[in-house]
């Protein structure tokens, strides 16, 4: 395919971003969080997790998945840090190796629950979260941050099928 015709991929790629922050522009306000500058940054980490996991509907579930049991870890290392707390300065390094097992171990899981890379990101969007948003819960943030994740996926897969769409009909015409 010539530049001429790729172009039109990077033009539809930037007019699908537009449209979700119109989207981020009038959702969040409606999230358990509040802020005025929107969790867009979100959803674009997500969809470019979507398209590691193999660009696929299956990916874009592992990713999800990933997503809710990285919470589930971050939320646990919070829990941890507390019943560690006697521990002082270890506290927090304790909690994150009792945690980090089980999450690099999910690699050998059934292949919907096995996509390492997003728990450890979602872990840190969770964790970014109580530093960006001090008024977050762990609940609002979980809620926010896996609705932000699911539009990611939603764009994820848009972006992959009106692709494939114009490439076949490009292809047909030569």
């Amino acid at each position: 395919m010539d530049f001429k015709k790729f172009i039109v991929i990077p033009v539809f790629i930037a007019a699908l971003a537009a449209s979700f922050i119109v989207i981020d522009q009038l959702l969040n306000s409606f999230m358990p969080i509040s802020d005025k500058g929107g969790f867009g940054w979100v959803t674009f980490q997500a969809w470019a997790m979507y398209f590691l996991a193999g660009g696929t509907f299956k990916g874009g579930l592992r990713t999800f998945l990933g997503y809710v049991m990285g919470i589930i870890a971050a939320v646990t290392i919070i829990y941890l840090v507390g019943i560690f707390s006697a521990t002082g300065f270890w506290a927090l390094p304790l909690a994150v190796l009792v945690v980090v097992i089980p999450m690099c171990a999910v690699e050998r899981a059934p292949s919907l629950f096995d996509f390492v890379p997003a728990l450890f990101v979602s872990s840190a969007v969770f964790f970014a979260f109580g530093k960006l948003y001090p008024g977050s819960t762990m609940t609002s943030s979980a809620i926010t941050i896996l609705t932000y994740c699911a539009i990611g996926m939603i764009y994820g897969i848009v972006t992959v099928n009106l692709r494939g769409f114009y490439e076949k009909s490009i292809a047909k015409k030569a």
